[in-house]
């Protein structure tokens, strides 16, 4: 019993002797480590940082911007639906109240038209000619004010169709021309305020 326990303080005294005690880390060791976790931190923040920053500019870019240009494009699509069916009721719904559709004619002197109001415009609907196609293409828009509270917009655009003869001995006419549009805004809702369509020159948006 007694040579265990001497034999048990041999090894006690030998392990502290030979085992290496754990040291405090340096000072140097300590500053690096500190520095190293302040410039980590401090990147992680930056990175964050601009992340927040830029999807909160985003959000506000975006709530800024004028409405997209599919807001008016739908009203000239739905123009070719009425036009190509004679959906009166569809012409109601496009257009304000008082508003202006001319055929400018430029091609043919004195045969300029002009139809101002529902009731005049209805009528034209009701007998516009049959088309085998008809599309406005090339639109470009401009939005007054440029921002979220646009009110109007000025598209310009180009007529591309085909006319169908009005008797059988005719002939089938390609439509070319050139378009200005204005659209207004009326309790919230985008409609046509005037149509001028068959100009010769390009039209300028606003002027």
């Amino acid at each position: 019993m007694e040579k265990t326990e001497h034999r048990g303080r041999i090894r006690r005294c030998l392990r502290w002797l030979f085992t290496r005690p754990e040291r405090e880390p340096e000072p140097t060791a300590r500053f690096l480590r500190a520095l190293n976790w302040f410039f980590t931190s401090t990147m992680c923040a930056a990175i964050f940082g601009v992340i927040a920053v830029t999807v909160i500019l985003a959000v506000v870019h975006s709530r800024n911007q004028p409405p997209g240009i599919g807001t008016v494009t739908n009203l000239m699509k739905e123009e070719v639906t009425a036009a190509e069916t004679r959906n009166t009721a569809l012409v109601d719904r496009i257009y304000t109240q008082d508003a202006v559709v001319t055929d400018a004619a430029c091609q043919t002197a004195g045969a300029s038209q002009t139809w101002q109001g529902y009731d005049r415009i209805d009528a034209r609907y009701r007998n516009p000619g049959k088309f085998l196609w008809l599309q406005h293409v090339f639109a470009q828009v401009t939005w007054d004010p440029n921002d979220s509270n646009a009110s109007t917009a000025y598209v310009t655009a180009d007529t591309v169709g085909v006319l169908l003869p009005a008797t059988s001995h005719g002939k089938s006419q390609s439509i070319v021309g050139h378009e200005l549009w204005v659209f207004l805004r009326v309790d919230g809702q985008w409609r046509i305020s005037s149509f001028t369509y068959n100009l010769c020159l390009p039209a300028y948006p606003g002027g």
